[in-house]
């Protein structure tokens, strides 16, 4: 890498420390942990798994249509969230700023891209898709999902901003995937 870049790279991560710094002295003062690892837990995975059983339940053909999507996004997710950050290995942020304990102990070593704030994004977009009444609420979510994992320390705001992206994009790639089965259909 050039010198220019190497020096970009620097200064991102210094803001990003910065940055995780300020939100978990705010998070020290307010004492709401117990909230923020509730809205953490809400991004482990169970919720899904109810809006998969129970939206085509309760709508069969929009639910069936978010099922399916969500099914092919989290084929396309996981092989990719795995690779990011297994190629990236970014420390996380507790490993890099000293005198920083995480709140929980996360289930992998990596923090980029965040896996939490990827899927509950794709979520979000896959909801707001399919039942666009539920769309604000669910960025709402998924918004405070990836910003509880910052308030844990366990993630930078880079890693919450890159896997918003990532499970944005993963959403429309699993619609797109739809859209031939709805022409057939």
């Amino acid at each position: 890498m050039n010198n220019r870049t190497v020096n970009a790279l620097q200064r991102l991560a210094d803001m990003d420390a910065r940055l995780f710094l300020a939100l978990n002295s705010v998070h020290r003062h307010a004492r709401v942990e117990r909230l923020i690892r509730a809205i953490s837990f809400s991004g482990d995975g169970y919720l899904y798994l109810a809006l998969g059983i129970c939206l085509p339940w309760l709508f069969p053909e929009a639910g069936t249509g978010f099922l399916i999507a969500g099914l092919i996004g989290f084929l396309i997710e996981l092989p990719i969230y795995w690779v990011l950050k297994n190629a990236f290995k970014r420390r996380r942020p507790f490993r890099v700023v000293e005198a920083m304990a995480p709140a929980l102990n996360p289930s992998d070593e990596f923090s980029f891209p965040s896996g939490h704030t990827t899927a509950a994004f794709m979520m979000a977009a896959l909801v707001s898709f399919f039942f666009p009444l539920a769309g604000l609420f669910m960025y709402g979510w998924a918004a405070l999902v990836g910003l509880s994992r910052v308030m844990l320390k366990v993630h930078f705001i880079s890693d919450v901003i890159a896997g918003a992206a990532l499970g944005s994009l993963i959403a429309w790639l699993a619609i797109t995937a739809l859209l031939p089965l709805a022409i057939l259909g």
